[in-house]
């Protein structure tokens, strides 16, 4: 009974096979001939087009390799089954349920490789979404510089310095500020929100000794009228990457500090602190 079995498998297979081998020489005859057509066609189009022979026949060529590609990617996929379903027929009944439960199995893995390819595709789309999202414009620069009246003494100085570099933490600012006892010059770069709530921190410090406005009453800081330059929707990649607050003499740098500053009276100041100028 085996020996029939096996020898009926035998037949269906060579059966089989006779049949691939007839479907190629077909599929041979179709192209060939579909070749022989295009080339004529092609002939044809160089006669009346001239110069356009060179790019139809390139198209011509392009498109019959693709052909033959697909083709083999036909046969590939038919070579890699294991069994036809014109063949199973005649095998065994314990053979036939194996075989059956192996292309059930196999079908199950395809299934499971493609939804894990999708998932994986759509966590890298998100991923890339994500990206743009964290990369898109949303840095803000702030320029200003400010000098005070009068200057800060040592105790004063030391209190600003140390403000304006816990709230550039806290707002998580990144940039440069020359901090010294005539006032502030910083180039500072941050969020949107985080510059403004910083700036806005600045206009309520009043270094212990804020003053009150005689004509309207009000409270008068030490920056309650500084002019902030605010550049909005910056590239990250022009973030400063840390923050530096530095203790100079001038916050501009003009060489005059000390015993080398002008007199207000000759230059208009409005006062005079320890031979330094504050306008």
């Amino acid at each position: 009974m085996a020996d029939d079995d096996s020898t009926t498998l035998k037949k269906a297979k060579k059966s089989q096979h006779k049949q691939k081998r007839q479907r190629d020489n077909d599929e041979d005859r179709k192209a060939k001939k579909k070749h022989k057509k295009e080339k004529k066609k092609l002939k044809k189009e160089s006669i009346d087009d001239g110069d356009d022979t060179s790019v139809t026949a390139k198209k011509a060529k392009k498109a019959a390799k693709k052909a033959k590609k697909e083709k083999k990617r036909k046969q590939k996929e038919l070579d890699e089954k294991i069994v036809s379903s014109s063949a199973i027929e005649f095998y065994p009944d314990d053979l036939k349920t194996l075989q059956l439960a192996k292309n059930q199995e196999d079908e199950k893995q395809k299934a499971a490789a493609a939804a894990a390819a999708e998932a994986k595709a759509a966590a890298a789309a998100e991923e890339k979404e994500q990206s743009a999202a964290n990369g898109a414009n949303n840095i803000t620069l702030l320029l200003f510089y400010q000098y005070v009246e009068p200057c800060w003494d040592d105790d004063q100085f030391q209190v600003a310095l140390k403000f304006v570099t816990d709230q550039g933490n806290k707002y998580g600012l990144t940039g440069r500020m020359r901090v010294a006892k005539e006032g502030l010059n910083c180039t500072l770069t941050g969020s949107h929100d985080g510059i403004r709530n910083w700036c806005a921190a600045l206009r309520t410090f009043d270094g212990g000794r804020s003053k009150i406005d005689q004509v309207t009453g009000e409270k008068i800081t030490e920056f309650a009228k500084t002019e902030f330059k605010l550049t909005d929707d910056l590239p990250p990649k022009q973030r400063f990457p840390k923050l530096h607050a530095f203790e100079v003499v001038e916050i501009v740098n003009y060489g005059l500090a000390g015993s080398r500053a002008p007199e207000i009276a000759k230059y208009g100041g409005k006062f005079h602190w320890n031979g330094m100028v504050c306008l």
